[in-house]
């Protein structure tokens, strides 16, 4: 999320920071990136914006325009306390992802698909003897693939909200 300082003739009278905790983070030529916390929603405060000022945030109108704004009401919500789940993964893709990480995860450390699959699925489903015709080598093989096909060019697929076709 992209923040300036307030322009002056756009500050109500009594303008006032939002407080919220930020973790330290490091400065670039376009400005100083920092988490919330709460959310850990990632800022970046664009030229001399600094923490504890009145800010605002910066939409490009762009495809990305509507996702923009449902993250600031999320960041929103998150700092009076109000959870506003994020709609674009289900539970099953999220838990789906965390599994194609892990299969990367093992793959960095050279462990075989089988070594994997049973650190995914277990011991008690993934048995040696079935391997070759396990729907969890499958499974463990798509994991993989589609973990590799993230990382190298799909991962921004995720900041698309899904939309309903009308």
């Amino acid at each position: 999320m992209n923040l300036v300082e307030v322009p002056p003739d756009l500050r109500a009278r009594e303008v006032s920071a939002l407080d919220v905790p930020l973790a330290v983070g490091q400065r670039d030529e376009v400005g100083l990136h920092v988490r919330s916390s709460p959310g850990g929603t990632q800022l970046a405060l664009l030229g001399d914006a600094q923490p504890g000022e009145p800010l605002a945030v910066i939409i490009p109108l762009d495809d990305m325009a509507h996702d923009r704004l449902q993250a600031i009401e999320r960041f929103i919500r998150s700092i009076h306390r109000q959870h506003l789940p994020d709609p674009r993964l289900t539970a099953a893709q999220r838990r789906r992802l965390g599994h194609m990480l892990q299969c990367l995860d093992g793959r960095e450390e050279q462990a075989s698909h089988f070594e994997v699959a049973t650190a995914l699925f277990g011991r008690r489903l993934v048995s040696d003897a079935d391997w070759h015709d396990s729907a969890f080598r499958y499974q463990t093989y798509r994991l993989v693939r589609d973990g590799l096909r993230m990382v190298e060019r799909d991962y921004r697929q995720l900041l698309r909200a899904r939309r309903r076709l009308s």
